[in-house]
């Protein structure tokens, strides 16, 4: 092989490899939860534990509606 061809292989993969691990750094970061969100799953755990219970009461159906509303890209009525 001639070590032009070799050099340029070796910079394409350095350059593969620098940009491979940038967008592994990027989406390795995790982004910090609202107070709303916080809020949001601490009653989504507390309907999870009511168990049936949960089912008449009104804060947990409001964050089922809510949750089910973010899964699926609604806004929450």
């Amino acid at each position: 092989m001639r070590p032009v061809i070799a050099w340029s292989l070796a910079a394409w993969m350095v350059l593969i490899a620098a940009a491979m691990a940038g967008q592994a750094a990027s989406r390795a970061t995790p982004k910090a939860k609202s107070a709303v969100q916080r809020t949001v799953d601490a009653d989504l755990a507390r309907c999870r534990n009511a168990g049936e219970a949960a089912a008449q009461d009104e804060r947990c159906q409001a964050a089922w509606r809510g949750a089910r509303a973010r899964f699926f890209g609604r806004p929450a009525a």
